[in-house]
């Protein structure tokens, strides 16, 4: 049998993956296991990986090696050695574990997302995850118009945080918080459009979802709006700059601008609350501005990082230790640094943080290009690699983001498409029998190169 032939027969942990992606964004509700909160999605991503494992081990199946491996190594082995450095080494012991399945994610996909085939068919079910979200924001939208004590409320409802409290919504949606939903949804959007401009979504239902997707996300009230706008603004830029120069500039310049707007938001703002150190005044506009609790919580973040520069304080470590009264009133003791770089910084030190640019600028690497390309899997690699580079670059800038799964999903697509656009090429080994040019499938102890 050839070897192309055995790995698209695991048919089991391939539909069971599918079944991950659709059900990542439902992250409510949890239940507890080994000390962690775990979501039905992790249950499913566990039965996906036994069975390739499995399959490996009747020779039905193999591992794809990519080159990506080795940066996603150097991460987990920066925070391994500030693990061996920590305040609480238990503690960073059981955060490693979670680390080893969030970095097993783009493994399983690329392993198992193995041709345009299943390739349209992940994308399709993360768009119908999507689409879940979307209904939640409409069913709780209604809700909150006709019953506001609705239980079901009680699960989506997000506190106002540092937004003046009020009668109206903020939603967290299926997830754990709104920011973390809007940055699920900044991936979506650009998974969406990338689909459409394949063909595998209808005009119709195409204009449904993108509506959905963009009411769910406005209802987070979240920051990361500007990397909704963004995605919106690049992605026109891309479809018009052969048509229209200036009005694809137009949408470029209105997308970033909007962005830069919501990282200002992140950093001031005109509610000066009283555990606010110092206040700017505007003489002109005569306004006064207070430091956000993000910037308070920056700033505190470099001051940690600043004690432990080189390994940091341990993964799993808390950042900081903020205290902020927010315009509700609560005082709120803040210990996220709501911001990746300096999460990484803090808990892993310089090292880990050198990893993590790392793997981002490899991301980037895989993206680019900007242009939109003529094959699907192109097309798809633009679209996920964009919105993983927005969801860890541009919402990373106010968010620690660096335990979200979908992120970990979208990498793993993203070499997925890279992948077997390579392998369509002409003049390419596979572009005729399809098979991975780098697998391991159990037979031999030793790992073939990477790509």
């Amino acid at each position: 049998m050839r070897r192309f032939e055995t790995v698209t027969s695991a048919i089991l942990p391939t539909q069971l993956l599918f079944l991950y992606i659709l059900c990542a964004p439902l992250m409510q509700p949890t239940m507890p296991l080994l000390g962690f909160r775990a979501a039905a999605a992790d249950f499913l991503f566990v039965m996906s990986a036994l069975a390739l494992a499995a399959f490996i081990a009747i020779r039905r199946a193999a591992i794809v090696i990519d080159r990506a491996y080795a940066f996603i190594a150097a991460y987990f082995v920066a925070m391994l050695v500030s693990a061996a450095f920590a305040d609480s080494p238990l503690g960073s012991a059981a955060k490693l574990l979670t680390q080893l399945y969030l970095l097993g994610i783009p493994l399983l996909v690329c392993s198992l997302v193995r041709d345009e085939r299943t390739l349209r068919a992940a994308i399709l079910c993360w768009i119908a995850g999507s689409g879940l979200v979307a209904g939640v924001a409409v069913v709780s939208l209604l809700l909150f118009a006709v019953d506001p004590a609705n239980p079901l409320l009680g699960y989506t409802r997000y506190h106002f945080g540092t937004l003046p409290p009020g009668n109206y919504p903020r939603l967290q949606l299926t997830f754990l918080n709104a920011n973390l939903a809007c940055n699920y949804l900044t991936v979506s959007l650009a998974l969406l459009l990338a689909a459409r401009k394949n063909g595998w979504v209808a005009r119709w239902p195409f204009v449904l979802l993108m509506s959905g997707i963009l009411l769910a996300a406005a209802v987070t009230i979240s920051p990361g709006l500007g990397g909704i706008a963004l995605a919106l603004g690049l992605w026109l830029w891309l479809l018009w700059r052969n048509r229209d120069a200036r009005i694809a500039r137009l949408f470029l310049v209105a997308g970033a601008l909007v962005a830069f707007c919501a990282v200002a938001a992140m950093a001031l703002t005109p509610i000066v609350h009283a555990t606010a150190p110092f206040v700017i005044r505007l003489p002109v506009l005569d306004v006064v501005l207070a430091p956000s609790g993000r910037l308070l919580v920056w700033s505190d973040a470099f001051r940690s990082f600043a004690a432990d520069p080189v390994f940091g304080r341990g993964i799993g470590s808390e950042a900081v230790m903020v205290r902020y009264a927010d315009p509700s009133g609560n005082l709120q003791e803040l210990t996220d640094a709501h911001n990746i770089f300096l999460s990484i910084a803090v808990q892993c030190g310089i090292v880990g943080l050198a990893a993590l640019v790392c793997l981002i600028a490899h991301v980037l690497r895989r993206t680019l290009p900007l242009s939109l390309p003529r094959s699907a899997a192109a097309v798809i690699r633009l679209g996920a690699g964009l919105g993983l580079l927005n969801g860890l670059v541009y919402h990373g800038l106010g968010g620690s983001f660096e335990d979200a799964r979908h992120l970990w999903l979208a990498f793993g697509l993203l070499l997925a498409s890279d992948r077997i656009e390579k392998a369509s090429q002409p003049g390419t080994r596979n572009s005729e029998d399809r098979r991975p040019r780098r697998i391991y499938d159990g037979r031999s102890s030793q790992f073939p190169d990477s790509q």
